[in-house]
């Protein structure tokens, strides 16, 4: 009897302890959503109508990179003729986009009513991609065309990456 006594008390003990989270600082994170982390999902959130819309073939999603979640970003891309778009969702703001020493050559571009800079990486030799950076109230949404080298196009990396942000703009939250 002492020890089925004792076990009821270790048993409720325990569940006791699971039920406790720590302090509450009465903020609630986005439903599906971990702390730090976009609520939007590129490759879940933007329908495949706008993506054929834009030139893309939405079976060739491809999440991530390389397969690997990179922490505080959703990131996802598809293939189209002659180039690879991605969009990625990012907590960091916009700000940080514009001050990242990485990047360069920023220009106002106009992506619906929202503010919206396009812009090169400093270490595109190639030239083979180009950003649109669209500022969101959560951080930022970056809409990147890369040129595939062996499958090229007439069209202008920054002119894809610009047609594709107006493109998909009003999937993007505000």
């Amino acid at each position: 009897m002492r020890v089925q006594v004792m076990v009821g008390v270790v048993g409720a003990a325990l569940l006791l302890a699971g039920c406790g989270s720590g302090a509450v600082d009465g903020k609630a994170d986005a439903v599906g959503a971990a702390a730090g982390e976009p609520v939007f999902s590129p490759c879940d959130d933007i329908p495949d109508d706008a993506l054929q819309a834009v030139g893309v073939d939405p079976a060739t999603a491809s999440r991530d990179i390389q397969g690997v979640k990179q922490p505080g970003w959703n990131i996802c891309g598809w293939r189209g003729q002659g180039y690879t778009l991605s969009v990625f969702a990012t907590t960091r703001t916009f700000e940080e986009v514009r001050l990242n020493p990485r990047n360069t050559n920023f220009e106002a571009v106009q992506v619906g009513s929202r503010e919206a800079v396009s812009y090169q990486e400093v270490g595109d030799h190639r030239a083979e991609l180009c950003d649109i950076a669209l500022r969101t109230e959560t951080g930022a949404v970056l809409v990147r065309a890369i040129l595939n080298t062996a499958d090229s196009t007439s069209e202008d990396r920054c002119a894809i990456a610009l047609r594709s942000a107006r493109g998909l703009e009003p999937y993007v939250p505000r």
